[in-house]
């Protein structure tokens, strides 16, 4: 080659070598942000599980917290609630996990002591929070399809006993959010819409719930409940919380290809001087 074509590849390697470069460095930042991310959550999903069953004194913290103090203090932080679940009411959402078809089972889980807010009460001089059978909205997991049916599931009955939940709390969506709305007169459910459901239910304190719902989780050592909806595993809940569109070992595999294209390339417009 002479000298004018010479040049024209070293250019041309090595533009194409910076911009393949510099993808490369980018799935390399974005790989160890999410790594960081997956870090700090399972960091905080291993700390000692604690007690956070609604009682009185929890509403004045609870209702309508900022978003900033339920991140800093409760975003993947385990608790335990404990209650006795309502399997009479119960909202199938659709969703598929490892390509099969299947539903998350949402309950309500009612408290031994529970309450909904008055701000009339407070006005005049009365006690705020009146105790009544108050709930908790529970997401225990997920089921197949072919679990749809509760007949399928006999395990899941009504009784007086107390049951204890691990888990998080986890912030509900605004209502007007979500792409398809759910259609509660034929029980067509397509998203947690925590307002719709407490609703639905006719939740005495559905005016509280609607921000913060309980997730079941499989959280080591925790005891939770044997039954046939498998609670999600602390994995799948950090991908879910995020909603990443590409894993950490998606953007390693590029980065890595990506830098070894750019490393030819800038072999290339060496050799090309």
């Amino acid at each position: 080659m002479n000298v004018a074509e010479r040049s024209k590849v070293r250019d041309g390697a090595a533009v194409l070598g910076v911009a393949f470069g510099g993808v490369g460095y980018w799935n390399y930042r974005e790989r160890l942000r999410k790594e960081f991310l997956r870090s700090e959550a399972c960091y905080r999903l291993s700390w000692q599980v604690e007690n956070m069953t609604p009682w009185r004194q929890l509403y004045f913290t609870w209702w309508r917290m900022p978003k900033e103090e339920y991140d800093v203090y409760h975003r993947f932080k385990p608790y335990f609630i404990l209650g006795q679940i309502d399997h009479t009411k119960e909202i199938l959402l659709p969703k598929k996990k490892d390509g099969i078809d299947g539903f998350e089972v949402i309950n309500p889980l009612y408290c031994y002591e529970g309450g909904k807010h008055s701000f009339r009460e407070l006005v005049n001089g009365g006690d705020p929070v009146s105790i009544e059978r108050a709930a908790l909205i529970l997401n225990r997991g997920w089921i197949p399809a072919g679990l749809r049916d509760k007949r399928s599931r006999p395990d899941e009955v009504n009784s007086r006993r107390l049951v204890r939940i691990p888990g998080v709390f986890r912030a509900g969506k605004d209502i007007h959010d979500y792409k398809v709305p759910n259609n509660p007169d034929n029980n067509d459910w397509h998203n947690l819409a925590l307002e719709d459901i407490g609703l639905f239910w006719d939740l005495p304190n559905w005016d509280e719930a609607k921000y913060y719902y309980f997730q079941c989780v499989d959280l080591p050592g925790t005891g939770a409940p044997t039954s046939s909806v498998a609670p999600i595993q602390p994995d799948a809940l950090v991908d879910e919380y995020y909603a990443w569109r590409w894993s950490e070992g998606t953007h390693r595999r590029c980065e890595q290809a990506f830098g070894a294209v750019a490393v030819g390339f800038g072999a290339l417009a060496y050799f090309a001087l």
